[in-house]
């Protein structure tokens, strides 16, 4: 999405979970070629080749992501861009995480506009099972040729997880230099299967020199095995004056080339057997385990899994690397352990009970995978 819609919703979630840890970072890379047809408001229409790398970095307090964009017109002029984006995560106060932003980028257009924007800021996230909710703000500049502008914004939001998709809506305030706007935005993201599906629907007010109206944008992928997918996108989008781009309509029909990070062994099981992770068979049934943190003469804590009726408890996590860990017998009857503390930090994994599907334990946050598959998201304080 040309909005941002959903920078917002992945840093949402991933301050809400946080990323892997450092010793097995997750690593997503992928390449969008394709066509687009762009409708600049106040433009001739105008068809280009479009170019879109694109590469992400998750590990225990760091999230790096980093875009590009080059867009060849039938004119023969040429487009550029390039994006990074970063977070860093603060140990965990409970359920309030702390998170410090960064974003730069440039922008050109052939050889006669060009933009330059730098950003940073803190956000404060609250999270519960499935859902959180943030503030936060940013400072920064952005300039055009030799011409510099302050840039500050003031945002608020919520997130949830509900009906098999997440759903996000934020108001951000923004003022750029004598420019000065309201968005509200609602996305949401839904997978199913090899189907990938993302819609926003935002509204500009109380806009001075920034536009004003409705926009929104949609996309849909299709995955055709685990590097190659097919991806429509289209939609309305708002000036923005912090990154330089006017407002207009796109359609683009690109082929997504992907270089996954590795699979874990719940996402594995789930795309082979057509299963997501669960805790019990219905919501009416007790769950088959439950995971807690247990505090240790240590720094950090000890993972216990509750599951009573099994004789075999596995966990793979990032914290093995994704391999399967059998676990120990607990201090009490019907507890597992495993043998090592862990550092403070997040953690992704499932549990598995005598050898049968992997699955996420109840007590724990559940998260979706690239893969379609759920984990279960683990913090030591």
């Amino acid at each position: 999405m040309k909005s941002g819609a959903w920078a917002a919703v992945g840093f949402a979630c991933a301050a809400a979970v946080a990323p892997a840890r450092t010793a097995a970072a997750q690593v997503a890379a992928n390449l969008d070629l394709g066509f687009t047809d762009v409708r600049y408001d106040g433009f001739l229409p105008s068809s280009a080749a479009s170019v879109s790398p694109m590469f992400q970095l998750q590990g225990s307090r760091v999230a790096l992501t980093t875009r590009g964009t080059i867009l060849r017109f039938e004119s023969g002029r040429r487009s550029m861009l390039v994006g990074f984006a970063g977070s860093y995560f603060f140990p965990s106060l409970g359920r309030l995480q702390i998170e410090l932003t960064g974003n730069a980028g440039a922008s050109r257009y052939a050889d006669f506009a060009s933009f330059s924007h730098i950003l940073t800021g803190p956000r404060f996230h609250l999270t519960g099972d499935r859902q959180g909710v943030w503030i936060g703000s940013t400072i920064g500049t952005t300039s055009f040729g030799a011409g510099n502008r302050a840039v500050t914004s003031f945002a608020t939001g919520a997130w949830a997880e509900r009906l098999g998709a997440t759903w996000l809506l934020n108001a951000t305030t923004t003022k750029v230099g004598d420019t000065s706007f309201v968005d509200v935005l609602g996305a949401t993201h839904y997978e199913a299967g090899r189907v990938t599906l993302d819609g926003s629907l935002g509204s500009r007010n109380r806009s001075q020199g920034g536009g004003h109206g409705v926009y929104g944008e949609v996309s849909g992928a299709v995955a055709f095995g685990s590097w190659l997918s097919l991806v429509l996108a289209g939609g309305r989008y708002p000036t923005d004056p912090t990154r330089g781009s006017v407002s207009g309509r796109y359609l683009g029909l690109s082929m997504r080339i992907t270089a996954l990070p590795r699979r874990t062994a719940a996402a594995r099981t789930a795309r082979q057997f057509g299963f997501t992770g669960h805790g019990s068979t219905s919501a009416d049934d007790p769950p088959a385990a439950t995971a807690e943190m247990v505090h240790c003469d240590c720094v950090g804590g000890i993972l216990v899994i509750y599951a009573g009726n099994a004789t075999v408890v596995e966990v793979s996590g990032d914290f093995t690397d994704w391999d399967p860990m059998s676990l120990g017998p607990g201090d009490l009857p019907g507890t597992w352990r495993v043998a090592t503390q862990l550092a403070p930090g997040t953690y992704r994994f499932n549990v598995r009970l005598d050898g049968k599907e992997w699955f996420v334990p109840a007590g724990v946050t559940r998260l979706k995978d690239e893969f379609g598959g759920e984990v279960g998201v683990l913090v030591v304080p």
